[in-house]
């Protein structure tokens, strides 16, 4: 396999990036994000209102750092061709699918195969990636986020119909015990390996709550009239690892 940087398609898509980043998102993906973003802020109004917590939420605090991390979200250092940004992010435990998966939770005949992202995201000769059919879902590691942690990103093929869609979900387990879940996006994908938009990891706003940090894991589920997806290379924000 060709390292990444010797292949000119991977080369034309990231000098095209910048471009790509400025552009709309079509009508449809435009529609779900939309969807799934007025969800989230009802959740999360909700679990404001109503979840039990250590800490009572602090407005002002809350908004200031939405507003830093707003900001922070606007700086990149060119890299090449490419760009990264404050908020690099790093790869989570096992997501890359070439060993062990322990702490990972595959239910519904949810298994790794062959055939690695095309794209060498995390380096060249990986040969396996993650299978989720119709009814199957794959939950991440527990892991402890900050109030800082913005996001989460991975690659997807969707290899099912035209109704065949991928939800990324969020777990909180509050201190108090029990799990909360919350949605973060929906996937609309296509045939090829493709990098996923960034998704909003709400422990941005759930970290205020509860003292400034939050354990979550994130669970991906197929969804749709023959639904069925391969997921690759799973990253997190760095500061996941406390």
């Amino acid at each position: 396999m060709a390292l990444a940087d010797d292949d000119p398609y991977v080369e034309e898509l990231l000098g095209n990036a910048p471009g790509r980043a400025a552009a709309s998102l079509p009508g449809r993906e435009l529609r779900a994000e939309l969807a799934c973003g007025a969800l989230l802020l009802a959740a999360v109004a909700a679990l404001a209102l109503f979840a039990p917590s250590e800490r009572a939420l602090q407005p002002i605090v809350a908004l200031g750092l939405i507003a830093v991390f707003a900001v922070a979200q606007q700086v990149q250092f060119e890299v090449g061709i490419g760009y990264t940004v404050p908020t690099q992010l790093v790869l989570m435990p096992g997501g890359t699918f070439e060993g062990s998966l322990s702490g990972w939770t595959l239910n519904g005949g949810a298994k790794v195969v062959a055939g690695s992202e095309s794209f060498a995201a995390h380096g060249a000769g990986e040969k396996y990636a993650l299978s989720l059919p119709s009814g199957s879902s794959a939950t991440t590691p527990q892991m402890c986020v900050g109030v800082l942690d913005p996001t989460m990103r991975y690659f997807a093929a969707n290899d099912g119909g035209l109704l065949s869609l991928m939800s990324v979900s969020i777990l909180y387990y509050p201190p108090g015990g029990g799990v909360i879940t919350l949605p973060l996006g929906v996937n609309v994908g296509g045939k090829a390996w493709a990098p996923s938009l960034p998704t909003l990891v709400t422990a941005n706003l759930l970290g205020v709550l509860s003292g400034g940090k939050a354990m979550v894991a994130f669970r991906f589920t197929p969804i749709g009239l023959g639904a069925k997806w391969r997921i690759d290379d799973v990253y997190v924000d760095p500061m996941a690892r406390h």
